[in-house]
């Protein structure tokens, strides 16, 4: 064999070697996603992301929620120490993800359960099982009492002369979440109707005290009065004050359907967790958002009843599985 012919053998053994060891070389891991009581979004984007050993986020894209809830992603590293699922602001040009961290978990072995518990709220064990309180049915901006069944505050009602106290205390959020309570006509039927009664945010301890956004409400006897009602969320809806709410319903409203205005309760109490960028509780197509941990209906009773707020619908979960495969 001549010299040219054991050159061109060699380099063909060393191109072959080569192959070969790209071919066995790892290639950066696939996830198998799977979310559980998630629902596709009516405001921002979902974005899937992993993270790596040094806390740097790297995107798995955008996407629209699946029928099945299930998704494959392709991880941009070869190995992802952590799976975050965020809600993204529309029109988002941000590279990093939102303070809206919706799901997340650690990797291990192979295996991340997806939970809300510590992304969405600050503690890891926070409950969403037990009732966070009661609330009742009061008009504090008008005169009469007689058209208490159309307010609600989350107090106990004072005694004579005596001041208002706390009834509710809520898990604390992280940065980017805020609750926002809800009353709702007509839940689960054609006619469902959702108004908001104001955004709030507990204390550090849970203790749900001070006003909400909108203080005692724009359907209020106060309305724009930031000093009216009780310091604490909740609002009057006796009326109209040139605003528009949803086609069907009238004010006064009628919560426990003493009044036989719209007939037995209909209503609905929903205290939800939102996306602090989403402002649109003022628009008539404002509907909560998918996260609704607590709520109760109103029934029957007197004003100052005091009504028990219970666990509504279980915070989402998942489970993001790696799956690493070869050439």
């Amino acid at each position: 064999m001549c010299k040219s012919d054991v050159m061109v053998t060699m380099m063909a053994a060393m191109l072959a070697l080569a192959c070969g060891d790209d071919a066995m070389e790892p290639q950066n891991p696939t996830l198998n996603v799977t979310f559980n009581n998630l629902a596709p979004l009516t405001t921002g984007t979902y974005e899937g992301w992993v993270i790596d050993a040094n806390g740097q986020p790297n995107s798995t894209g955008t996407f629209t929620l699946s029928s099945s809830g299930q998704h494959t992603f392709m991880s941009p590293i070869p190995e992802p120490s952590l799976f975050v699922l965020t809600v993204e602001p529309p029109n988002d040009t941000d590279p990093t993800p939102s303070a809206q961290k919706l799901l997340g978990g650690p990797f291990v072995n192979g295996t991340a359960q997806l939970s809300a518990l510590g992304f969405v709220t600050v503690e890891a064990n926070a409950d969403f099982a037990s009732s966070p309180g009661t609330h009742v049915l009061l008009t504090p901006t008008t005169e009469s009492s007689e058209d208490d069944d159309a307010g609600i505050w989350l107090i106990q009602p004072p005694d004579a002369g005596g001041t208002p106290t706390a009834t509710v205390t809520l898990p604390v959020l992280s940065a980017g979440w805020v609750y926002e309570g809800w009353v709702v006509y007509g839940p689960g039927t054609s006619m469902e109707s959702p108004v908001s009664y104001g955004k709030f945010t507990p204390q550090s301890d849970g203790t749900v005290s001070g006003r909400d956004s909108d203080a005692a409400g724009p359907f209020s006897a106060a309305p724009g009065n930031l000093e009216a009602g009780p310091p604490f969320p909740g609002s009057d809806f006796v009326a109209m004050n040139g605003n528009a709410i949803p086609p069907g319903l009238q004010l006064r409203f009628d919560f426990n359907g003493d009044d036989d205005i719209q007939g037995d309760s209909q209503w609905m109490h929903v205290i939800s967790i939102e996306p602090s960028f989403d402002q649109g509780e003022g628009t008539l197509n404002a509907t909560p958002f998918l996260l609704k941990p607590f709520g109760n209906p109103f029934g029957d009773g007197g004003p100052t009843d005091a009504r028990t707020i219970t666990a509504l619908i279980p915070l989402p979960t998942g489970t993001a599985t790696i799956t690493t495969s070869s050439n």
